[in-house]
Order: structure tokens, then sequence, then C-alpha cells
């Protein structure tokens, strides 16, 4: 399987867990993106996602709506108006990239369209995501791998669009490329995730997998984990309980540490595949063989003249077919435990 190089880190098989934090649609000005990417940082995230959002780039109408549910209930709301409140100026999106940099945290984005793809090149991103709703969209892919940075391409789009949008990148000379599987809704359903799409999808395409999670808490992460994922993308937010889209189904600041150790935990415990070929029992705890009774030098061994008992330091239980039918080469009292030449 291929690798892709996203800033400092190498994501696919083989290296850990790719770890994205998302707030890009939970931010509400430049300040709180900031303490966004600072929890993201802390909590030990790779990178840090957002969508760089020109509304009027993107929309054409006020009157689409998008439903959604809150710890209030079930809500619908203007798509425009749901972008809008995360547009920041071109320069506030210097100042974050810039935060981000400091804090030692990769900066990813997704554009609105061609003048946020030449934002996101001029500060020089870790990665470029095309969103669900772009990847029929060939002039902006081809746009996007002009800039010759890594591209994330969401995969909730048919298997075609997928595989013409990876295509234009890959004549554009980018190898850097992940595919995300990223359930819709929000928040998802669980039947409509489809987690075993993960390594069909590594399987057709070659290319590193991620998974973006929509759900409710973070257990799916650690199921797409164990699937093979190579990239995990969750949403965060400061506050979970705010009646507005994505909140709901995101981590506060108090689960990021938490989720991140989770997956490192997880990681450590898949382990060798081949640890079967080697034993793992202590030999205290297993067992040798030993005289069960007083047995005469030339006297036949039985299985009744014989215990198996710990520890394992001695002529092991699994040599007992080999003592049974032979003759004792010397005197042994009960209790004492057989070795290679006490017998014949």
């Amino acid at each position: 399987m291929k690798h892709a190089r996203i800033g400092n880190k190498i994501v696919g098989d083989g290296y850990p867990c790719f770890i994205s934090l998302e707030p890009g649609a939970t931010h509400t000005g430049l300040e709180s993106a900031k303490a966004l990417a600072r929890t993201a940082a802390e909590g030990g995230a790779d990178a840090v996602k957002f969508q760089t959002i020109d509304t009027d780039e993107v929309m054409s109408s006020e009157e689409i709506m998008i439903k959604y549910s809150t710890v209030s209930g079930k809500k619908a709301e203007s798509v425009y108006d749901a972008l809008k409140r995360r547009e920041l100026t071109a320069d506030e999106w210097r100042q974050l990239k810039a935060y981000c940099d400091d804090l030692g945290i990769l900066f990813i984005s997704t554009p609105s369209g061609p003048g946020t793809v030449d934002l996101l090149a001029e500060m020089n991103v870790a990665a470029i995501k095309v969103a669900k709703s772009d990847v029929n969209n060939r002039y902006l892919i081809k746009l996007i791998a002009e800039k010759g940075l890594p591209v994330i391409m969401d995969a909730r789009e048919k298997f075609e669009d997928v595989e013409v949008g990876i295509s234009i990148c890959e004549q554009a000379g980018i190898n850097d490329i992940v595919i995300m599987h990223c359930p819709s809704g929000y928040p998802a359903e669980y039947a409509g995730i489809h987690l075993k799409a993960i390594p069909h999808i590594k399987n057709i395409f070659g290319y590193p997998v991620a998974y973006s999670d929509h759900s409710m808490g973070d257990s799916m992460n650690y199921a797409a984990l164990g699937l093979g994922v190579n990239f995990i993308e969750k949403t965060i937010t400061l506050d979970k309980t705010v009646d507005a889209v994505e909140h709901y189904m995101s981590l506060e600041p108090q689960e990021v540490r938490g989720f991140v150790e989770n997956i490192r935990s997880i990681e450590q415990a898949f382990g060798n595949p081949r640890v079967i070929f080697n034993s793992r029992v202590n030999t205290l705890h297993r067992r040798s063989i030993m005289a069960a009774k007083p047995i005469k030098k030339g006297e036949v061994f039985s299985v009744e003249s014989l215990s198996f008992k710990r520890p394992g330091m001695h002529l092991s239980v699994e040599h007992y077919e080999e003592v049974v039918g032979s003759k004792a080469t010397r005197d042994l009292e009960a209790g004492v435990f057989l070795e290679r030449g006490d017998f014949d």
C-alpha cells in the first residue's frame, strides 16, 4: 500500500494512526478557533482541520436548509447561515495558521472554491481536503492538485467520481493522497456508518484510508482503527450543548486527551500478529514429570507411577510418552523430578 506524507508525518500501514481534530464547523471566530487549535495540540493530536469558507463562493441561495440534532432536540437552519458563521478574513486565516505553527500542530483545511484554494496554498497548509460536495468538481480538484500539496479526498460520492478525482491528482504529480470514509448525518446513524467499507476502500485504491467520525461518542473511531484505518478525524467543540450543527456529536476539551490516548493504547495492543508462534507461558507455570511413588532402578514407568507438576524447569510433561514404558536408570524417591538421563 502507498503512504502519504502530511507535514512531518507519514500516513499509512506501519505508521501510527494520524489524528486530526476538527473545529471547522464549531468555532465562532478567530479566538475560539485558536482555543480549539490549542485544545487539539495539548491533547496530542497531529493536526487540526478547518473549513476555509467564503459562503458566497459556495451558495447561490439562503433557502437551502440543513437538519441536525442538538442537546435540546432536532433543529433546522439555512446552510448559508451555518457556513457564514465559519467565515474568517484572509488575514485571520493567516493568523490562525501561524498560531498553529507555534503550537506545533499541523493545519489542514477544506476550501470552498478557487479563491480559498489560493489562500491555502499561499499559507502552505499541511494538506487540502476535497469536500464531499466537490468530489465531482473536476475543475476545483484540478486547481487543488496544481498546488502540489497533499490531498485528502472525501469518498462520499460514487466510486467513479472518487476514482476520477484521484486520477486528476495523480496526473498533477500528487502522490500524497488520503481517501476519507465519511458517513453523512449530524450525527450519523449507526446503520449508515458502514465501517466495513474501510478495508474495501483501501484494497480498491491502494492509498491510506481515513475515517471522519460524525457519530455520538468515540467508540466508532476505535472500531475503525481495528479495521485498519490510517487517519482519524473527529470534531471538537468548546461546548457540545450549543444549539448549532455538529456541536452535539463533538468532543469537548476535557475529552480530547483521553480520546488520543485510547487510540495510542489500542495501537500498542495490536502487537505482533505472529505472536502465536512463540510461547507466552512462563516456565514456572508449566509442568515437569515427577515420580509419584518410589521407583527402583530397572522398573518400568507407568502413567500411574508419574505425576505432572509445576515448575516446568525439569523434564517437560510433553515427553511423558517417551517415559511411559521405559525403564528407570536409577532409584527415584517419590516427589523427585525426572531428568533426561533417568530413563532409557
